[in-house]
């Protein structure tokens, strides 16, 4: 019998898959209102504040008796006393909405795509979409990792056609500035939220063939993220001739090859789906432990609310984007560092961080990183 465990390479993928889906299409027209040397600015501290943000989160979960979820997590480490019930509810609630703006740019950019394509009505490709991301559930988490795998494969391999493409038709180019100072901001914070993974984080720490290799595993799928996203923006920024806000219908305009049309497509898709995928199992996840309900109506409270949302209160994109990435920092900086230095004192397991763990620098830098993160959610792109 085959394991249900997630081996090294679905571990990686699933880590990298979690946040390629909105980084990769939105990142573009954002870094398109700043320069090349604001961006490298933006992408650098990004990284490092998510490498060692991804180890916090791996940590804390390796450190907890019970790590299903991230309410259960904060339960052990964080939330005690008169107060507990009250902190699990408002806790609770904030993760709801931040891993309901998830799903729902998911499903909108889906959407976008799918229209491009066919000419369809907008809500009838949400609900498509939705109804082929939900046939996930059926097969579990060891399902979802097999998944994750063979979307980002197919997600690189476009990529790496419509760059050699765009190179063969380019219709824009680099602007080698910093740029404005308050975008810069901006483009930090999306790059912050499009390289979030803390729910894959915890799935891998959970469910890791070997957890001696999560550490590896974990920034090895923050890595390939990274690399995807940058060289897709260059594509994006040397083949279109505007680039849109979701980038793949600019760069398809750009090269007008009706091949790219449908590369692009594969790769949206593709991309949405590893993201619903991650963040679908974990609002799951979090509501089969609040409520003791089975996997699949766990899944539809999470999920159809999503779906309602996308289809009822159409915001743009970027707006949940960021709107996103100001509550994803909420819930870091109040809750998950300080049950972090809780977790800590008295380590069950060894530290993928080691003596870092107790660094107050280290952690001050971290804590800074995301309040940056908060203030960028107010910042327009436009």
């Amino acid at each position: 019998m085959k394991s249900k465990k997630l081996t090294f390479t679905e571990s990686l993928m699933l880590v990298a898959g979690a946040g390629i889906g909105t980084g990769i299409l939105t990142i573009p027209y954002a870094i398109s209102k700043i320069g090349v040397f604001g961006t490298i600015t933006s992408l650098l501290l990004a990284y490092a504040a998510s490498a060692f943000m991804y180890l916090i989160i791996a940590d804390l979960t390796r450190q907890s008796s019970r790590p299903e979820d991230l309410i259960a997590i904060l339960n052990e480490h964080l939330f005690s006393g008169k107060g507990k019930k009250a902190l699990n509810i408002v806790f609770f609630v904030l993760l709801v909405l931040l891993l309901l703006e998830n799903l729902v740019v998911y499903i909108m950019c889906a959407e976008s795509v799918i229209t491009a394509l066919i000419p369809i009505n907008g809500n009838a490709a949400k609900i498509i979409f939705y109804i082929l991301s939900s046939l996930i559930v059926v097969f579990g988490v060891k399902g979802m990792g097999i998944g994750e795998k063979i979307s980002v494969i197919l997600i690189g391999v476009a990529v790496a056609v419509l760059t050699v493409l765009a190179c063969f038709n380019v219709k824009g180019s680099f602007d080698f500035s910093f740029g404005d100072t308050g975008k810069v901001f901006a483009v930090y914070g999306l790059f912050m939220f499009s390289f979030s993974a803390i729910f894959s984080v915890i799935q891998v720490c959970n469910h890791i063939e070997k957890p001696a290799l999560a550490g590896k595993a974990i920034l090895g799928g923050l890595t390939l993220n990274g690399i995807i996203t940058v060289i897709f923006t260059a594509a994006v920024i040397l083949g279109s001739e505007s680039i849109t806000e979701v980038a793949t219908i600019g760069l398809a305009d750009g090269i007008g090859h009706p091949a790219v049309k449908v590369i692009c497509s594969v790769l949206v898709l593709f991309a949405m789906f590893t993201s619903f995928w991650s963040s679908g199992f974990a609002f799951t996840d979090v509501i089969k432990g609040q409520f003791g309900i089975p996997r699949l109506p766990a899944w539809l409270i999470a999920t159809v609310p999503a779906l309602l949302t996308a289809i009822f209160l159409p915001l743009s994109v970027i707006d949940y984007v960021q709107i996103g990435a100001g509550a994803l920092s909420v819930i870091l900086i109040i809750v998950v560092l300080p049950a972090y230095r809780n977790a800590v004192k008295k380590a069950r397991q060894p530290l993928l961080l080691g003596r870092l763990s107790a660094n107050k620098i280290m952690l001050a830098a971290v804590a800074v990183s995301i309040i940056l993160m908060a203030i960028s959610s107010f910042i327009p792109i436009d």
